[in-house]
C-alpha cells in the first residue's frame, strides 16, 4: 500500500508534465508488481491520477469487472487526458451547431465538457475502448496493432515517434502516448496514457478519403459502386453469441459460439504518386489505362459491372477480411497464443496466404523468407521467375505503416486501421494477368489453411485466437456462420481448435468435424487448369472415415484417418532409413496416393520436421481441370462405427498445378516444401 502511495508522487509529476508538454520515460528497471492489487484499486489509490476515469469506468460498468479475477490491460488515461478529450469533443459539437443546420451536426457522444453529463452510455464506450481481455506489456507490443480486440472489439493500432531528446515514443491509435508502463497487478497491467483513445469510427472507404494522396484509387473506388460494399459493419441479425456447444470429447466443458459477426474488409491501395510515375494523373486517364491491361474486359459495361475493366482494376485491390499489417501472414503472430511462428514454421521457409479478392480473383500475399534480402518484407504475387514485361505488377510491396509515414511528411497523417477494415498503401500497380498468373506465380503447391477458408474466422478475432477455456480452446461454429461453408445436415458440428505449438499442425491450429456430418467448401479460385486437390491431416485413432466430393462428384473410396502412415496401404518409411534419401519410397507412397508431409513446419518441439513424422500425413483426394468459377469440396462421414465422438480434423488443403508436377527442373527441397 505504502510502495503505492509513493507511486502515486511520482505519477502527479507526469500528470503535471504532460500538460506542459513534456514527455516522461519510465526506466524498464522501475518496474513494479503490485501484489494483491488489482487493476480497479491500482487505480483507486491513486485516484488523483485516474478519478475521472474511474469515474467513467463505475457509470460504463467496468469498474467491477477491473476487481474480478481475469487478465486484462488497461489503458488508464489521466484526469487531464479526458478533460482535454472532453472539451475538444464538446467543441466540434458546439461548432456544428452555428448554421442552425441538423445536416450539419457533427455527433461525438459528447455535449458537454462537464463529466457529469458524459451519458452512461459513452461511458461504457469510452471504458471499453481501453481495456483489452488478455495482458499485454509493452514488450508484447510490436509491429501494427494488439493482437487482440479491445472490449469494443476493435484492434488498437501501434505506432511509434520520437521525442524532442531523440527518444522513442509507443502510441496507441496515434495519439496515446503511453507516459508510465507495465504497471503489473494481480489481475493485469496498467499502462498511463497521455490522452483518450478514440478508435475512428470511419468505414474503410470515409478513412481512405481523409487521406489527400488516395485521391484517384478513392474516386475509382466510388465510380465502381465498391465503396457501397465496403459499407457493412455488423451482423444485427446474428443472434446465437451467447450460446454454448458441447466440446469434441464428451468430458470436456461446453464451447463458445462466436460472440458477433462481424464484416470486415482490406484495401490494398497506390497512392497518387504511383498512378503519376505510370502516366495517370486523373480518374479519366485511369479508364484509359484500364482498357489496356483489361482487354478481354467490357468496356462498354456499367463501371459497377465486374465485366467493366476499371471494375476489374479496382476489385481486385479489395479483400473481405480485416487484414491489419500483422495478420497478413502468419507471422508474429498473437504472443499469447500456445503457438510460435517462428519456431514452428521453418526459418528458410516462405509465409504465403492465398485470398480471393472482391472480383473473384486469387491474390498471393507472401513475406519470402527464402529470399535473405526480402525476409522480413510483404509483397503481394510474389514471384522468383520475373522478367521485364511482368515485374513492374508482380512483387507488389506491401508498406508497414510506420514505414510509410516515414517515406514523406505528406503520409505523416496515414491512418490504417478503420472501423469495419484495414487499408495498406502499396509502391506499384496491382494488376492481374490471368497468364502471368498461372505460369509465375500460382505455378507452385497453393497450400492454404483450411481456417483461412471462411472469411469470418479472421473478421471475428478466431482464427490464430488462443481461447483458455479448455486445452483445445476449441469455438463452436454454427451452421450459417461462413458463407464458402454449406452444411447439409443438422447433425454437424464444426469447430476451430486454436493454435498449440505442440501439435504436428501447419500454423498451429485446426478445423474439427464430427458427428454426422455433411458439409462443403468453397475453394479458391484459382486460374483455369488441372490440379491435384490434397488435404493434410494428422492421423490417430479418434479419427474418422470420410467420403470426398469435389463440385458434387465423388472423389476416390472413402478415406479412413485413422491409419498411420507407417501402415502397409500406405507404406511410409522414414527418409534415414533409406539409401536414396526416400525418394523412391515417395514415388511408392503417391502411387498409393499419399505424400509425407511438407518440410515448412514443425512439431512437438522445433527440432521436428512434419515430414519425418508418419502420424502427418497428405492424402491425393483427386486430380482434376478446375475452370473458371466457383468449385466446392464436400465431406460426409461413413464410418457405420462412429458413436458421436469420431473426429474428421483437417489441417489444409493444396491445389497443386499438374504443370507444376512436371517440372523436372525442381530441386527435390523444392518438392518437398
Amino acid at each position: 500500500m505504502k510502495q503505492v502511495k509513493t507511486k502515486s508522487i511520482a505519477f502527479a509529476a507526469i500528470a503535471v508534465m504532460v500538460l506542459s508538454g513534456c514527455r516522461e520515460h519510465i526506466d524498464e528497471g522501475a518496474r513494479y508488481t503490485f501484489t494483491g492489487h488489482t487493476i480497479a484499486s491500482f487505480l483507486e489509490e491513486n485516484e488523483d491520477i485516474y478519478s475521472s476515469f474511474i469515474d467513467i469506468l463505475k457509470r460504463g460498468d467496468r469498474l467491477n469487472l477491473m476487481k474480478a479475477y481475469g487478465q486484462y490491460t488497461c489503458f488508464a488515461p489521466t484526469n487531464e487526458a479526458i478533460a482535454r478529450y472532453l472539451y475538444e469533443q464538446d467543441s466540434i459539437y458546439r461548432a456544428s451547431l452555428v448554421d442552425d443546420n441538423p445536416n450539419d451536426i457533427v455527433w461525438t457522444g459528447v455535449t458537454s465538457p462537464e463529466l457529469s453529463e458524459l451519458s452512461d452510455s459513452m461511458c461504457k464506450v469510452i471504458s471499453q475502448t481501453h481495456l483489452l481481455p488478455e495482458v499485454y506489456l509493452t514488450t508484447d507490443m510490436e509491429g501494427d496493432i494488439i493482437p487482440t480486440m479491445n472490449m469494443n472489439d476493435r484492434y488498437l493500432s501501434l505506432s511509434y515517434d520520437v521525442d524532442e531528446n531523440n527518444l522513442n515514443v509507443l502510441l496507441i491509435n496515434g495519439t496515446g502516448e503511453i507516459i508510465a508502463k507495465d504497471e503489473e497487478v494481480e489481475n493485469g497491467v496498467v499502462h498511463t496514457i497521455a490522452s483518450v483513445l478514440t478508435p475512428s469510427t470511419n468505414t474503410v472507404p470515409a478513412q481512405m478519403l481523409e487521406h489527400d494522396y488516395f485521391h484517384i484509387f478513392g474516386e475509382a473506388l466510388e465510380m465502381t459502386g465498391y465503396d457501397e460494399q465496403l459499407q457493412l459493419y455488423k451482423d444485427e441479425s446474428y443472434t446465437e453469441g451467447d450460446l454454448k456447444a458441447n466440446g469434441i470429447y464428451k468430458d470436456s466443458p461446453l464451447c463458445p459460439y462466436p460472440e458477433n459477426r462481424y464484416f470486415g474488409f482490406t484495401a490494398f491501395i497506390e497512392p497518387d504518386q504511383v498512378f503519376h510515375e505510370n502516366g495517370i494523373y486523373n480518374f479519366e486517364d485511369l479508364v484509359e489505362k484500364c482498357k489496356e491491361w483489361y482487354p478481354n474486359a467490357d468496356s462498354n459495361a456499367p463501371l459497377t459491372s465486374k465485366d467493366n475493366p476499371v471494375n476489374q482494376f479496382v476489385g481486385y485491390h479489395l479483400l473481405d477480411r480485416k487484414l491489419p499489417y500483422s495478420r497478413l501472414v502468419c507471422y508474429k503472430i498473437n504472443p499469447h497464443a500456445n503457438f510460435n511462428s517462428e519456431k514452428d514454421l521453418v526459418n528458410y521457409s516462405d509465409r504465403n496466404e492465398y485470398y480471393e479478392t472482391m472480383n473473384g480473383r486469387l491474390m498471393k500475399v507472401t513475406m519470402p523468407r527464402s529470399n535473405s534480402k526480402l525476409q522480413t518484407t510483404i509483397l503481394i504475387n510474389y514471384t522468383k521467375d520475373t522478367n521485364a514485361s511482368v515485374e513492374d505488377y508482380m512483387n507488389v510491396k506491401v508498406y508497414e505503416p510506420n514505414e510509410f509515414r516515414d517515406i514523406d511528411t505528406l503520409y505523416a497523417d496515414f491512418t490504417t486501421e478503420a472501423l469495419n477494415g484495414t487499408i495498406h498503401a502499396i509502391d506499384k500497380l496491382l494488376l492481374y494477368n490471368e497468364d502471368v498468373m498461372a505460369g509465375r506465380v500460382l505455378n507452385s503447391t497453393i497450400r492454404f489453411d483450411a481456417s483461412s477458408l471462411c472469411s469470418e474466422l479472421t473478421n471475428n478475432n478466431i482464427r490464430w485466437h488462443y481461447f483458455t477455456h479448455s486445452s483445445d480452446g476449441e469455438v463452436y461454429i454454427p451452421h450459417t456462420y461462413c458463407k464458402n461453408m454449406k452444411v447439409y445436415t443438422d447433425e454437424t458440428r464444426h469447430y476451430y481448435l486454436s493454435p498449440h505449438t505442440s501439435w504436428f499442425n501447419y500454423q498451429g491450429d485446426e478445423m474439427m468435424t464430427l458427428s454426422t456430418f455433411d458439409f462443403a467448401y468453397k475453394l479458391p479460385p484459382v486460374p483455369a487448369g488441372t490440379y491435384e486437390i490434397r488435404m493434410g491431416y494428422s492421423a490417430n485413432s479418434h479419427r474418422h472415415i470420410v467420403q470426398f466430393y469435389i463440385d458434387g462428384e465423388v472423389a476416390g473410396i472413402p478415406v479412413d484417418l485413422r491409419i498411420s502412415s507407417s501402415d502397409p496401404a500406405i507404406g511410409y518409411v522414414a527418409d534415414a532409413s533409406t539409401e536414396d534419401n526416400g525418394i523412391q519410397n515417395d514415388k511408392e507412397m503417391k502411387n498409393r496416393g499419399y505424400l509425407k508431409a511438407p518440410t515448412s513446419y514443425r512439431g512437438n518441439g522445433e527440432n521436428n520436421i512434419a515430414r519425418d513424422d508418419p502420424g502427418i500425413i497428405r492424402k491425393v483426394i483427386t486430380t482434376k481441370y478446375l475452370s473458371e468459377g466457383e468449385h466446392w469440396i464436400r465431406f460426409k462421414n461413413v464410418n457405420p462405427n462412429d458413436d458421436g465422438t469420431a473426429q474428421f480434423m483437417h489441417d489444409y488443403f493444396e491445389l497443386v498445378p499438374v504443370t507444376f508436377l512436371r517440372n523436372e527442373n525442381l530441386s527435390l527441397a523444392e518438392k518437398r516444401q
